[in-house]
């Protein structure tokens, strides 16, 4: 596949399911619950959602929507890696994006996080225009998987460093025996390999020399038997001569009845060795002390004088005739010779010696300086051989001898014994610390080598469906993979790491021993060669549920994409800086560009609106703004080859986010041509039908009146049916117009303070004759004698009217209309009652609507043009009232109005 931009574009863009978001896409990914980021690559503005932010630390107002913000808080170690993956991935040179990387919190304290994403758009020329993804918190499996390294880095370090071996030697039931694992150590003690013992032991066994092969072997197996700790001293017949190995372990028995050791085997040869020099140093110690008078001394502990033998002088570097003063060299000795550390101690010696006189001979040793200024051990022996009367000591015989030599042994004697426990006491502790972090993982764990599994924890058992990590142990691993061939393809993906020593990180469908299958996370690294078989240990995670999440977001992108497009309304969404981050395709037929012509521009204000209009625009932002809200406006867009279109503009916040905006823009051009044939036709209505009618309505009735003579019969009930027809005509007419100036706003409304029971009488009154006609009666029941409100007397008058034409129209021959008026607390209300048929249940909702009528005989006889109602509606509502009515098939109906009672 070609890397050029448009094929990469088309790659990505088909993979990501043609992704674009609005504030609905956000809402989803946000409802899904997890940590999301849509990155603006035009603008490098990026959406950071509030999991986000949280997982930082960060609230609102602290961590912005631009790369940026990003950018400087990466950790600089991870930036490099991270910033390349980033730029291959959009390059089409890696297919997927996945990184992990660490980033700042709020607090100064890093956390590790993985980023997973996908390109969701491209622009024209199919260079990348938006990513989004998902990021999850991996700071306690970072954490943990670095502690593993540590350790076993650390574990390796000492194996490799410390002079002896770590080992484990196991003995089988049938007496067979082997190193399970041996640190690279076991070269230099047995001249051995690590392989060439793993499987049988009898290569270090013939290392053993013949006379200590059998206590060895004793002491194994009682070890063995007892399960007790194991400690030897023997030696080994090597190419390079003969050496003595100490060996200290401990014994676990297993399930199969094996025992196996854990220790530690160290070189003691150097410590054998100063051990046999200082025995014949002791040895030739006495001789000396025997056979001559080497290093002797005579003193007078009462004045001071003594005598020494010439070696005493020349020991320390000086020639005898040098020491010819003596009370000089005796007070040179005290103050200049010997180590200060080591006077305290030797002047104890003397004095406990000099107070029991007949407790043992003198011993001391001491530093004592050379001529040179360099220090040599001295070992003084002696006793003393005069006491006076009084039982004080006087005079002292001994020999000072130099134990420099033998010092130094047992300084190297001590300190091999000292880094062989060091040794195995840290031995026993990382044991003991990787065991616990291991048992403790919440991740699986396991060790495997050649293929087998060799350590496992209680979470990797749980995970995989067995009854404990015990029960794992000996299992082959190929248990995970769905058959031989899928089984072959992880070990084909896996193996190139692994032989390079590299670490590996890979998504695999795996199954547990159940045989349920599940989408596992799974990380590990080879082991050292030297210590393992093809040994690895793995980590290993399920992460089904993510890829759950990741596919519902893909589907919930598609759909939404999908719907904003197929919508009739124009969609553009933009942010704080003016910039416009996405549009919908109607928007784009509405403006006449393209989607790469408006995304990331903020000069699209200056190519889709005048100069007056972009103010209406920045009016409405600063309300919204200020209010949260705003009303719906009307604005002419100018198209791209010029012409103008009205359009009515929605202007809203995008959900949870002050920073980002969507418009609604609708095409109104044929809701204004309505309107305009509206305005033409109420026009004619007004001047070229009202006047004429007016007209011919009053010529009918002077002519039915016989003002132009008497007519026939015939004639003249012709002349009454025009008459009626032209009043209908002329009332329909003027219900129009009413109407017109009602939706307009153009009516004017006279508010005054009014006594409602007069205006009732007197419009029952100007009905009368009306009603009359239809042969029913107006009846004024119940009501106060005065309830004042403030209305137009006017207008209430055609709602009475209204109602009460309505009423009498719907009432049979000789039935009674009902009007009543009541006052409760602060409402007056009235109620116009007929006792006819009631209004039909379909009939119900549409009641209200203009040129509405129920089909009923009574009505079509009657007359009416369908628009009372709404005119009557409107002007209470207009006036400060509410209107309503109560009916029921063949109960009649009551029209009722309320307005608040005036102070």
């Amino acid at each position: 596949m070609s890397n050029s931009p448009s094929s990469f574009a088309q790659h990505h863009v088909a993979a990501a399911l043609q992704f674009a978001g609005n504030d609905s896409l956000r809402s989803v990914l946000e409802a899904i619950g997890d940590s999301i980021w849509d990155w603006d690559l035009v603008s490098n503005e990026v959406f950071f959602s509030q999991p986000y932010k949280r997982i930082l630390g960060y609230a609102d107002g602290e961590f912005g929507n631009h790369l940026s913000e990003w950018t400087r808080r990466l950790h600089p170690d991870d930036a490099p890696q991270t910033l390349e993956t980033t730029r291959a991935y959009l390059a089409g040179e890696i297919p997927v994006y996945d990184n992990e990387h660490r980033l700042q919190c709020s607090d100064g304290s890093w956390k590790w996080l993985r980023s997973r994403g996908a390109l969701v758009a491209c622009t024209a020329e199919g260079k990348p225009a938006r990513m989004m993804g998902l990021v999850t918190d991996i700071t306690p499996t970072r954490l943990l998987h670095e502690e593993l390294k540590k350790s076993h880095a650390l574990l390796t370090t000492f194996s490799q460093q410390l002079p002896g071996i770590f080992y484990q030697f196991q003995l089988a039931p049938d007496g067979s025996s082997f190193f399970p694992y041996a640190s690279v150590g076991i070269q230099d003690i047995y001249e051995v390999t690590p392989e060439q013992v793993r499987r049988d032991a009898t290569e270090v066994f013939n290392k053993i020399h013949p006379d200590d092969l059998e206590s060895v072997r004793a002491g194994i197996m009682e070890s063995a038997r007892l399960l007790t700790p194991w400690h030897h001293e023997y030696r080994v017949q090597l190419s390079s001569g003969e050496r003595w190995l100490m060996g200290d372990a401990r014994p676990e028995k297993l399930g199969d009845g094996s025992v196996l050791w854990h220790g530690f085997i160290s070189d003691i040869s150097k410590r054998k060795l100063a051990e046999q020099k200082l025995s014949a140093a002791e040895q030739q110690m006495r001789l000396v002390l025997k056979a001559s008078n080497q290093g002797v001394y005579d003193f007078n502990i009462l004045t001071g004088e003594a005598s020494a033998s010439p070696e005493f002088a020349r020991m320390l570097g000086y020639e005898p005739e040098e020491f010819s003063d003596s009370k000089k060299f005796w007070r040179d000795f005290w103050e200049h010779r010997i180590h200060p550390d080591d006077i305290p101690g030797l002047k104890k010696a003397y004095q406990t010696h000099f107070s029991n006189s007949k407790g043992k001979d003198f011993h001391a040793e001491f530093r004592q300086k050379t001529r040179s200024g360099d220090w040599k051990w001295i070992m003084s022996l002696g006793s003393v051989v005069e006491w006076n009367h009084e039982g004080r000591a006087v005079r002292m015989l001994g020999t000072h001898i130099d134990i420099t030599e033998r010092k130094k042994a047992e300084e190297e004697a001590r300190s091999s014994q000292e880094l062989l426990n060091a040794s195995n006491s840290r031995y026993k502790q990382l044991a003991q610390e990787l065991d616990i972090l291991i048992s403790n993982a919440p991740l699986g764990i396991m060790f495997a080598t050649e293929g087998v599994i060799v350590r496992a924890n209680s979470a990797l058992a749980e995970l995989c469906g067995f009854a404990s990590a015990q029960a794992m142990i000996g299992v082959q691993t190929n248990f995970l993979c769905q058959d031989a061939d899928d089984y072959k393809a992880f070990s084909a993906l896996v193996a190139p790491k692994l032989l390079a020593d590299e670490a590996v990180d890979v998504e695999w469908k795996v199954k547990r021993v159940t045989g349920e299958s599940f989408i596992a996370r799974i990380a590990g690294r080879a082991l050292p060669s030297e210590n393992y078989v093809r040994g690895a240990v793995w980590m290993m995670e399920d992460i089904t549920l993510q890829h759950s999440m990741l596919d519902a977001l893909t589907s919930s992108e598609r759909r939404l994409q999908r719907l904003m497009n197929s919508s009739l309304v124009g969609i553009a969404q933009g942010v704080v800086t003016g910039h416009l981050t996405d549009v919908n395709q109607v928007f784009c037929q509405l403006s006449g560009y393209r989607r790469e012509e408006l995304i990331g521009q903020s000069i699209f204000w200056e190519m889709l609106f005048s100069e007056q209009d972009r103010q209406t625009c920045q009016q409405a932002y600063e309300e919204l703004v200020a209010t949260g809200s705003v009303a719906p406006f009307e604005l002419m867009l100018r198209h791209q080859d010029g012409h103008k279109i009205p359009i009515l503009v929605g202007l809203n916040y995008l959900e949870s986010s002050r920073n980002e905006w969507v418009v609604f823009a609708m095409d109104i051009s044929e809701r204004q041509r309505i309107g305009q044939l509206k305005s033409e036709f109420i026009s004619v209505v007004s001047h070229e039908l009202r006047t004429p009618l007016t007209s011919i309505r009053g010529s009918l009735g002077l002519v039915e009146a016989g003002i132009a003579g008497e007519l026939p019969p015939k004639a003249r009930h012709l002349i009454h049916i025009a008459h009626n027809n032209s009043v209908r005509l002329i009332g329909l007419v003027n219900d129009i117009l009413d109407m017109d100036k009602l939706v307009s706003g153009k009516m004017i409304f006279r508010t005054e303070r009014l006594d409602l029971a007069q205006l009732l009488e007197n419009a029952i009154e100007a009905n009368m004759a009306y009603a009359s006609s239809l042969k029913v009666h107006l009846r004024y029941s119940e009501h106060p004698p005065r309830a004042l409100i403030r209305a137009d007397s006017d207008r209430l008058m055609q709602v009475m009217a209204n109602l009460l034409s309505n009423a009498a129209k719907f009432s049979a021959d000789g039935d009674t209309v009902d009007i009543c008026l009541w006052q409760n607390g602060q409402a007056c209300r009235v109620e116009v009652t007929d006792h006819g048929p009631g209004i039909p249940a379909s009939y119900r909702p549409h009641i209200f609507e203009p040129f509405t009528q129920a089909d009923g005989t009574n009505t079509r006889q009657q007359g009416g043009t369908g628009l009372g109602l709404s005119i009557t509606k409107t002007l209470v509502e207009k006036m400060g009232g509410k209107l309503g009515f109560l009916t029921g098939e063949g109960k009649g109906t009551t029209f009722w109005f309320e307005f608040d009672a005036a102070e």
